[in-house]
Order: structure tokens, then C-alpha cells, then sequence
């Protein structure tokens, strides 16, 4: 009777071990199964856009454009920007570095930003864009539900030949430029200063006029 009772622990025990060591697998191979879910997939591309990138502003921030009358920026020292382009480059503004900018904020659902896009590419192509002068075109007022989303597909498809600063989902260098519409054009010189900024869509004619006028000042 004695041995039969041992065999029966025995077996018992080998039982037990056998249990144990099944849990213990099982738990091992849930927690590599979670541990892999928080893993980007191997199919992510590594170069995905973000149609809004952080932009750090130093300096202060221009008053909003009125309506009418003075533009209370002229003369005023531009703020900077540091922030990037859709796929994480960077892209900065610094004004004062010597060269003159023209940013250029556009919005890709905004009508009047789809009429002058074609206008400043031609300005571009007819060479007479001052060689001094950094265009850079400032995507802002994203809105996933809004017409040419996403705009880092919509720059691409209208032919955007020059860098793009995508703007934060708050805007900042929206508000740091004081935009108050769309297209918004600002022209700093190479001193740092505003010099011009415009609201609303620009013909050719007008927009060499306007950018001779501000470097000349």
C-alpha cells in the first residue's frame, strides 16, 4: 500500500512539473506576441510623411495684416523658424543671415492658393526670380477632411519647386507672421527686417513688381 501511495505522489508530482512548465511557455510566447505588437511593422516605411512638423519661433511674433491701411510689421525684425519639411528635413527662416526670403503660406484647400501656385511656378521658370532671394513655402491650415489632402501629395502634384516648411498643428508660423488670409506672402531683406506682406492672390507683373520694390527699400 505504501508504495503505491509513493507511486501516486510521484506521479502527481510529474504531473505538476509537466503543468508548470506548459505555463510558462504559454506566458513566455504572450509576452513576445505584445512586445511585438508595440514594434513598428516591418512594412512602415521609414521616410512617411507628417503633414505637420513641430516650428520653434524666436523672436517676437508680427501683428496680424489689417484689412487696410499701414502694415504695422514693416521695418520690424523677423522672427525665426526652425522647423522641417514634410518628410522631417529641415527648414529654417533666418532672417538677417544675409539673404532676403519671401515665405510663402499656403493652405491646400484654399482656392486662391491653387490659382497663384501656377503663377509663382511660372514667375520661377521665366528667371526672374532674384538669385538671392530663398523662397520657401509655408503649408498651413491642414485639414485631413478639406479638398488636395494630404498636402505633402499636393505640393508634389502641383510642381512646388522650392522647399516647404510644414507648419504645426497650432499654426506657429502662421501666427508668428501675422497671416490673415490665404495665399500670404511676407518679403524680409537681407538686414532681417519685413519688408512687404501681401494677402490674396498676386498676378506676375504685380509680384515682380512688389519683390523689386521690397529689396530695394
Amino acid at each position: 500500500m505504501a508504495k503505491q501511495q509513493s507511486k501516486k505522489k510521484a506521479s502527481n508530482s510529474g504531473r505538476w512539473v509537466i503543468i508548470g512548465v506548459v505555463v510558462a511557455i504559454v506566458v513566455a510566447l504572450l509576452i513576445a506576441v505584445l512586445a511585438g505588437g508595440d514594434s513598428p511593422s516591418d512594412d512602415t516605411p521609414s521616410g512617411a510623411s507628417a503633414e505637420n512638423q513641430p516650428v520653434q519661433v524666436d523672436g517676437s511674433a508680427l501683428e496680424r495684416l489689417p484689412d487696410d491701411g499701414p502694415d504695422p510689421a514693416v521695418g520690424s525684425r523677423a522672427p525665426t523658424l526652425t522647423g522641417s519639411s514634410f518628410d522631417g528635413s529641415p527648414v529654417t527662416v533666418t532672417p538677417g543671415d544675409g539673404s532676403p526670403y519671401m515665405l510663402v503660406f499656403l493652405a491646400h484647400w484654399c482656392p486662391h492658393c491653387n490659382a497663384e501656385v501656377p503663377r509663382l511656378i511660372a514667375w520661377q521658370e521665366s528667371g526672374a526670380v532674384p538669385a538671392d532671394l530663398k523662397v520657401i513655402g509655408v503649408s498651413t491650415g491642414v485639414a485631413s477632411d478639406r479638398p488636395n489632402y494630404p498636402p505633402s501629395q499636393w505640393v508634389v502634384d502641383k510642381g512646388w519647386p522650392w522647399p516647404v516648411m510644414a507648419d504645426s498643428v497650432e499654426m506657429n508660423a502662421a501666427a508668428a507672421y501675422g497671416l490673415s488670409g490665404y495665399p500670404f506672402f511676407t518679403i524680409i531683406g537681407a538686414d532681417g527686417n519685413v519688408k512687404v506682406r501681401v494677402s490674396g492672390e498676386v498676378e506676375v507683373d504685380a509680384l515682380n513688381e512688389i519683390v523689386t520694390d521690397a529689396l530695394a527699400s
